[in-house]
Parts: structure tokens; sequence; C-alpha cells
């Protein structure tokens, strides 16, 4: 089966880590509640409760009516590994991509219950040698700084084996909404 037709098959929803993230941070704060749920998240008391019944039936949360909520075991795995993935993207976006915090931050969330767990260990392991004071990660990051300058003044798009001559930059720049009007930039 082709890769985007198996979307749907992800073990977890973007909304469901979310909700596993919310109730691992709130349990190690102390209690969670559906109303402490709904105020971190931001939701109503009914979708909690409704999605708490979606993470019981899963068997990833318990929750006895006017109770705390609490993980299971797989729940505890899965919140854990969505927020360390979120944590390796967002480090990775940011630090070796360059983006802005909001933006890796942003980014980060938006994949972090998609990626593979082996993803997200050569994802940490690339970051952690790009950070290191390797002398090839060292001349990585400078060429690669150099590379980006280049490719953000256009002067390589010739050259680009990406790009074959027309900016694929520029070009995803003019797909940018019209709502926008023009003012978000991809560089």
């Amino acid at each position: 089966m082709e890769t985007w037709k198996r979307f749907h098959e992800k073990q977890l929803t973007h909304s469901m880590a979310h909700y596993l993230q919310a109730i691992a941070s709130l349990t190690r704060a102390g209690g969670t509640s559906v109303s402490a749920i709904a105020e971190r998240l931001g939701v109503s008391k009914a979708g909690v409760t409704s999605m708490l019944r979606s993470l019981t039936t899963r068997g990833l949360a318990k929750h006895e009516p006017y109770g705390d909520v609490t993980l299971t075991v797989e729940g505890q795995r899965l919140a854990a590994r969505t927020e360390r993935s979120r944590d390796v993207l967002t480090e990775f976006f940011g630090e070796i991509l360059g983006l802005d915090p909001a933006t890796a931050e942003e980014d980060a969330c938006m994949i972090e219950h998609l990626v593979s767990p082996d993803s997200m260990v050569r994802f940490l392991r690339l970051t952690a040698f790009l950070r290191s004071d390797h002398p090839t990660a060292e001349r990585f990051r400078e060429a690669f700084r150099e590379y980006q300058n280049a490719c953000e003044s256009g002067t390589e798009s010739a050259h680009c084996p990406v790009c074959h001559g027309r900016c694929l930059r520029v070009a995803l720049e003019e797909l940018i909404d019209p709502v926008d009007g023009g003012k978000e930039s991809l560089s």
C-alpha cells in the first residue's frame, strides 16, 4: 500500500498525542482532572470526556467518572515518546536548520507523532553529531552556513542539484497563500 494511504494507520492522531502529553504533564504536577485537562488544552470538558473515551478504548488512559485521569503504561510510553520526538525535532529545526524558535517548535509539534522511533533515533544522533566539536561537524556547519547564504541569494540555483536552474525557494514563495499578501517568507 502506498505510504500516503497508510497515514490514518498511525497509532496516534495529533489530538491524541497532545492529550497524552497534557495528561502526563498534569500527572507530574500532582493531579489530572477533566477540568485541568480542558484548561491546559483550551478545550471543553465535553471534548475532553469524548477524547478520554477514545484513549480508554485504545488502552492508553484510565478514567473513572468524576475522578482523576491516569495513563496506562502504554499511554505513558507514547506520551514520553512524542514529547521526546518534539524535543529532538525542535532542536534539529532550530539549532541545525536555523529556524526561529517559534517555527521550530510549531513544525516539530506538527510531526512529532508521525515520525518512526528509528527515524527519531537517527535525528537525535545527527543532531548530536552536528552540534559536537568533531572537526567534520564543524566543517559541515560552516559549509552549510555558506551554502544557505548562497542559496538565499539565488546565486547558486543554476548549479543546485535540486533546483536545476529554477530556485525552489522562489517557486514555493510564489505558492504561498495570497491571503498572506506575500508577507510570509520561506527564507
